[in-house]
């Protein structure tokens, strides 16, 4: 059963502008302790693109199940990792996964400078339950 479909874009060139003022607040804001681990083996030339693409993987997740980043779920909620083919594993923390029955994203990312663009999809086998 689909549960929603959600597709983000994102300007490289903003969250390049968001890194000039705000080195590391930024990244402290969207990015899990997971995907900071991982930001931090990067070179700077790769952050912008980095945090761009997490950034729209998130916005097109929330909006996926229905909600928005800062409607019952947040950057902190979602962990975008990659598997070792580099395909986009999405992890939601059991704050918000306990309100719904099982469930499986699938994620698509892409970047070309100066855009990168996420869509998700998030289906169940069960009836979505929300409390």
């Amino acid at each position: 059963m689909l549960i929603g479909v959600g597709t983000d874009i994102v300007q490289i060139s903003r969250i390049e502008k968001i890194l000039h003022l705000y080195p590391e607040l930024f990244a402290k804001k969207i990015l899990t302790s997971k995907e900071l681990k991982q930001f931090a083996l990067l070179g700077k030339i790769n952050h912008a693109a980095f945090l761009a693409k997490r950034f729209a993987a998130k916005e097109a997740v929330s909006k996926a199940f229905g909600v928005g980043i800062g409607q019952g779920i947040n950057f902190k909620d979602i962990t975008i990792l990659n598997n070792d083919l580099g395909k986009p594993i999405v992890e939601v923390s059991s704050n918000y996964t306990n309100k719904l029955s099982p469930f499986n994203i699938h994620l698509s990312l892409a970047d070309d400078y100066p855009v990168c663009v996420a869509f998700a999809v998030i289906e169940s086998s069960y009836n979505v339950i929300r409390g």
